[in-house]
């Protein structure tokens, strides 16, 4: 993970909270103090436009000097360079804010659609209270919606954005050039003609918001910008109660008395227009319902005079003789005479002023037209979640916005996919914006770290570094590897897996299962102990027995399958032929036989005859005895 950029060498740059016609907010924090703050970042692709610096330093210039509970504070403002895809760097402007939790009454608006009548004059009173304070400071806001308001958990207003705020007494910049600013639903009629504005402006505005909040919808909407603007200007909005049965009379005149075209004709200042709104919240009378009673009296005594006497102008009639010249009354009567000549000079004059002003207002009204900026048409981002990415991109791109992608990891979208987008979607922003597309690239893969050799411990605590979880201890014996640490894990060290995937640990038991060697030579046997499987001492004892294999182990000291410490020493006997028995000579019960005579008497020698014995050995013995053989084959003749 790349390192939070950090600002000024103080203000570390965190989460993108939200993102506006020029500029993207975000959480961040103020490692100098340790506060939780909000940082305004001119967008990248607007940097290099002088207009926007201006624009945002105007910003933190105007929200600076204003210190009001129901202001966003402005904290700092400067510059920071970046450096570009390309190699270049771009020096961006930023300001860091009060940090505001809540939504704005926008976000409460597409939620929650319209508020209560009484929840609708709470906000306005919200906001009407620090454009008192603004205005009596000498800053008018000029861009009240809401999407500049906002609502905190607490129920406090808190108003922002003051990008194109300007001082009363500044006569200069955009609207002295004719260009229009603003967001068209609630520009106040001046605003759209592009005449300068005052707060009487920011007046009408909040009318619109609140119509807006009452009736669920702008008192005038229409299929592009320039349309909304010549309804400002040339139509009579319908009452809020139209759209909402709901709505009492009084608010009723109470919003279309803000909503005058002349702004002479509607609230002069916002702490009247604040306590109308609050007497309307409580029943109590409007100070409008006085100003339309006189308004009706001073009508009927216009009308009265009307029809009363002529003018003393009129008294003397057009076509009376004049007075004989007589004396120094000729004189004056020649003056009179001459004077209808200068009373036609004169209407001349205005004659020809009106018309050269009607000439200026033309020429005015020609570069108005042929330089006035193209009407900002507002366009509602697509939802394309779960589609191609590709296909989102197209959709996007037909919409006529700029597209660019980020790729995340999810668990939760197959890889290739849309997973949303920035601004999110439901959301309008102006034609030829950035909108950035973010496209899964399916679940996030890591390698099992290797953790044999280590603690059970340790190994836990590198799986878990790794992204992956610890899952069972597993007991295994093992030849060397000392009781406590790690064998392998299960997958293997090295193996690609998911994110958050479970790793088993295999763990020494200190402990050597003892092969069965029996059947194998003293020498097969101990090879097996004593090989790197097992690591055993072996002994070896020959035992002699006729029962078993000759040079085979029969039996062992530790049975086969029976685990014993590591490096122990086993016993394996082995089968040994015994020697062969001593002969011996049997006993004859009742003597010693005679043969029958003949029997085999022959050969004997020194004798009477000779006797073969078994293994065809001669010997010599008496004739009643010729022919015995002793089992070992030897004769047992007594020859002569």
């Amino acid at each position: 993970m790349s390192e939070p950029k950090v600002l000024s060498e103080r203000y570390e740059v965190r989460t993108l909270l939200g993102r506006g016609g020029m500029a993207e907010v975000h959480e961040g924090v103020d490692t100098r103090l340790g506060r939780r703050i909000a940082i305004k970042l001119l967008r990248s692709d607007l940097a290099r436009d002088p207009s926007f610096h201006t624009r945002l330093k105007r910003e933190a210039q105007s929200a600076a000097g204003l210190n009001h509970p129901g202001i966003v504070a402005v904290y700092d403002s400067g510059e920071e360079e970046f450096v570009e895809s390309g190699g270049s760097s771009v020096s961006v402007p930023f300001i860091v804010m009060e940090y505001v939790e809540g939504q704005t009454l926008r976000e409460v608006l597409n939620e929650h659609g319209t508020l209560t009548v009484d929840e609708a004059l709470n906000v306005v009173a919200g906001v009407l209270a620090p454009l008192e304070y603004s205005h009596r400071n000498g800053i008018v806001h000029r861009d009240i919606k809401p999407a500049n308001v906002m609502l905190t958990p607490d129920g406090d207003i808190k108003v922002m954005d003051f990008g194109i705020a300007r001082a009363l007494k500044d006569n200069s910049g955009l609207t002295q050039t004719q260009s229009v600013v603003g967001t068209a639903q609630y520009l106040s009629p001046e605003q759209a003609r592009g005449e300068v504005v005052d707060a009487r402006s920011d007046l009408y505005s909040t009318a619109c918001l609140l119509y807006e909040l009452l009736a669920g919808r702008p008192p005038f909407v229409g299929d592009s910008q320039l349309a909304v603007a010549y309804q400002h200007v040339g139509e009579t909005p319908q009452p809020p109660s139209f759209y909402n049965p709901n709505i009492p009379p009084e608010v009723d005149r109470l919003v279309l008395h803000a909503l005058q075209k002349d702004r002479d004709d509607r609230y002069q200042d916002a702490y009247t227009f604040r306590e109308d709104v609050l007497a309307a919240r409580d029943g109590r009378p409007l100070s409008i319902d006085g100003d339309n009673d006189r308004t009706q009296v001073l009508a009927a005594a216009g009308g009265a005079g009307m029809m009363g006497p002529p003018t003393a102008t009129q008294a003397y009639p057009l076509d009376a003789e004049p007075a004989p010249e007589t004396g120094p009354m000729s004189s004056i009567m020649n003056r009179q005479e001459e004077q209808p000549p200068k009373k036609r000079s004169k209407a001349w004059i205005w004659i020809g002023s009106i018309f050269v002003l009607l000439a200026l207002a033309a020429l005015a009204l020609w570069v108005y037209e042929i330089n006035k900026p193209e009407p900002i048409v507002q366009v509602q981002v697509a939802d394309v979640a779960g589609m191609d990415a590709d296909q989102a991109e197209s959709q996007l791109r037909n919409q006529k916005f700029q597209v660019t992608r980020d790729e995340q990891y999810s668990t939760e979208v197959d890889e290739g996919k849309a997973i949303s987008t920035d601004p999110a979607a439901g959301q309008s922003i102006p034609e030829n914006s950035t909108v950035k597309l973010v496209v899964s690239l399916g679940p996030e893969s890591v390698t099992i770290p290797e953790v044999s050799g280590k603690t059970e411990q340790e190994a836990r605590q590198l799986i878990k570094d790794a992204k992956l979880q610890a899952g069972s201890t597993i007991t295994q014996t093992s030849p060397d590897v000392k009781k406590g640490v790690v064998i392998e894990t299960k997958p293997g060290e090295g193996e690609k897996v998911d994110v958050d995937s479970n790793v088993d640990i295999v763990v020494s038991s200190g402990t050597v299962e003892v092969p069965d060697v029996t059947g194998q030579t003293k020498d097969e046997a101990c090879k097996t102990l004593q090989g790197d499987d097992y690591k055993l001492g072996c002994k070896v004892e020959e035992v002699e027995t006729a029962d078993q294999e000759e040079g085979k182990v029969y039996d062992q000291s530790i049975p086969g399958g029976t685990e014993v410490a590591q490096g122990s020493e086993i016993t394996v006997t082995v089968a040994k032929k015994p020697p062969e028995p001593t002969p011996t000579i049997p006993s004859v019960p009742g003597g010693i036989p005679t043969s029958p005579p003949g029997d085999n008497g022959n050969n004997g020698g020194g004798g009477n005859g000779g006797g073969t014995d078994a293994d065809g050995a001669v010997g010599g013995g008496d004739s009643w005895f010729d022919g015995w053989a002793d089992p070992r084959g030897r004769g047992n003749g007594n020859g002569d």
